[in-house]
């Protein structure tokens, strides 16, 4: 510490001062300095100890904080950090699972950050996520209330271990502990412990989603009036087809449009030369030709014509669909049927239009690669041999990356919707449950091994079930769920920003064209129309309330 030089200023006679007083003056001074620094060392090291301390100290609260303090709230339940972000991890896994092979497609490259890359013109995917994750939230509340409230009751405690016991082994196998599976899996603030609420109230909830399937299925006499109402969307036809293609011209011939030469006109990109492209009136000529020859094809187009059975509407060509599906259509009716996209003539003859009632069957299937097929039907063979032996075996020899159905069951399959061997097998006159075999398709590296469980309703009664009940289900989930509110002091979700500025940007649109209506009505002199911006702006002010 440097030395500081001081003058006295007080009024009294200065004192003449020794050598004795300096040297007693700065023995004074070295004391107190020496006295003054240790108090600034302990000063400062206690305030350094305090830093540190509220240093260390803070990590837990902070984690605390971030753990069990209020992220967002929905619907007016506060939603932790790990809540939601338990929420986003599912559901963006999900919807990755599900389309995750088309994902590429709408330009999502999963090997990069999801927040980094485009949804729309305004959301990233992350938004995306967690705009589902926030719906799925308010909908997750909203059941467990209506399922408390009704008292309904159901143990989780086994379907949580048997979660656990399956999280140990996927850790396992993906070479980690549970603990670091578990941030994997659901965010990085997420424990077992945590997250176990937010999985057993998943586990409770799917008991209570069952019951309510089973409340809300419908009566066979509710699907019976459906199909009455709709039979088209059901029914199958049989038909005999065949086609004639316009030939059209692939360089200009004395019907073509006149075209002036201008320099690289005729080259396309590199250079390459573009091909040509008729005009109508050579289309128009290509296609009287076709039209002539699918005239004479007509007469012998139910012998000569390829035969298609059992087509849903779904499964016909657009342009064939109407007449097919006509319920005046008769058997042996004919039609030429112009397609003007792809210039070409249809030639149809109509055979008949049915409900088909072929039971769809339940199926458990191994799905192996190699020749060891035969071995694993044989250990079956060898046992029990009953359906729940072999349910063991499927989940023993069963690649989950490959073959998910637990147990290795297929409900309600029906030929169409199997590799064409399998499907084969299942349909086959006197198929009885308990049959078994090994099948292995010519197109295909893996080797089938399947157990016929029985037979199912008819893909029809399926398909209708399945749309009454998903109505019944979106209904009851309409009026339980209701608007779902988010509140987020914090701005943690952008996308509600988002939303919000768009929100805006659109009345505030609306409310520019109703002035320039106005504006235009006052130029005609029309009376009345000043009340015009007025409105408008009373439309912005209704639609810029809470966002969803």
């Amino acid at each position: 510490m440097s030395r500081k030089e001081t003058q006295s200023t007080g009024d009294k006679p200065e004192k003449i001062v020794t050598k004795y007083d300096k040297k007693v003056q700065r023995r004074k001074e070295e004391k107190e300095r020496a006295r003054r620094d240790e108090r600034v060392g302990r000063i400062i090291g206690i305030a350094l100890l305090a830093v540190l301390v509220c240093i260390v100290a803070s990590f837990p609260i902070r984690n605390y904080l971030t753990v069990n303090g209020t992220y967002i709230k929905v619907s007016g339940e506060n939603v932790s950090r790990v809540e939601f972000d338990y929420h986003y991890q599912v559901a963006s896994s999900d919807y990755i699972n599900q389309y995750g092979a088309y994902l590429s497609y709408f330009g999502l490259d999963l090997s990069r950050d999801v927040r980094t890359q485009m949804y729309s013109d305004t959301l990233t995917w992350g938004d995306f996520f967690e705009e589902m994750a926030v719906d799925n939230i308010g909908r997750e509340k909203a059941l467990l209330k209506a399922a408390k409230e009704e008292g309904f009751t159901y143990d989780v405690a086994a379907d949580y271990d048997e979660y656990r016991e399956q999280l140990k082994e996927a850790a396992s196998e993906a070479g980690t502990t549970v603990k670091e599976f578990v941030k994997q899996l659901y965010g990085a603030y997420a424990t077992e412990a945590r997250v176990k609420p937010y999985v057993q109230n998943g586990m409770y909830l799917n008991a209570y989603v069952d019951l309510l399937r089973e409340r809300l299925e419908p009566a066979q006499e509710e699907i019976q009036e459906y199909y009455d109402n709709d039979k088209a969307s059901y029914d199958s036809v049989d038909y005999y087809l065949t086609s004639v293609d316009a030939e059209l011209p692939t360089e200009p011939t004395e019907l073509a449009d006149p075209v002036e030469e201008t320099e690289g006109e005729s080259e396309g990109e590199e250079g390459t030369e573009e091909a040509y492209k008729p005009s109508e009136a050579e289309i128009e000529a290509a296609m009287k030709l076709a039209k002539a020859e699918a005239d004479k094809k007509e007469k012998t187009v139910q012998a000569d014509g390829e035969l298609n059975t059992n087509k849903k509407r779904s499964a016909v060509n657009s342009v064939l669909r109407d007449w097919l599906f006509d319920d005046e259509r008769k058997a042996g009716d004919t039609a030429v049927i112009e397609d003007s996209t792809l210039h070409r003539y249809y030639v149809v003859c109509f055979e008949k239009r049915y409900l088909d009632e072929t039971p769809s069957s339940d199926i458990r299937v191994v799905v192996t690669a190699g020749d060891n097929g035969q071995a694993i039907l044989d250990e079956w063979k060898g046992g029990d041999a009953t359906e729940e032996s072999f349910t063991a075996l499927c989940e023993k020899y069963n690649d989950t990356s490959v073959f998910s159905a637990e147990g290795g069951l297929l409900e309600a399959v029906t030929p169409s919707g199997l590799p064409e061997e399998l499907g084969d097998w299942v349909s086959e006159s006197g198929r009885a449950e308990g049959d078994t075999a090994v099948i292995s398709p010519a197109s295909e590296e893996n080797t089938y091994v399947v157990y016929y469980a029985g037979s199912n309703d008819p893909e029809w009664i399926l398909s209708i079930r399945n749309t009454l009940l998903s109505q019944s289900m979106t209904e009851y989930m309409d009026t339980t769920v209701g608007e779902i509110d988010v509140d987020d002091p914090k701005e943690n979700l952008r996308y509600l920003k988002v939303r919000a500025e768009e929100e805006a940007a659109a009345a505030s649109e609306a409310q520019n064209g109703g002035s320039e209506e106005s504006g235009s009505d006052e130029t005609s002199g029309e009376s009345g129309t000043s009340d015009a911006g007025a409105e408008a702006s009373g439309e912005s002010e209704g639609s810029s309330g809470e966002s969803k």
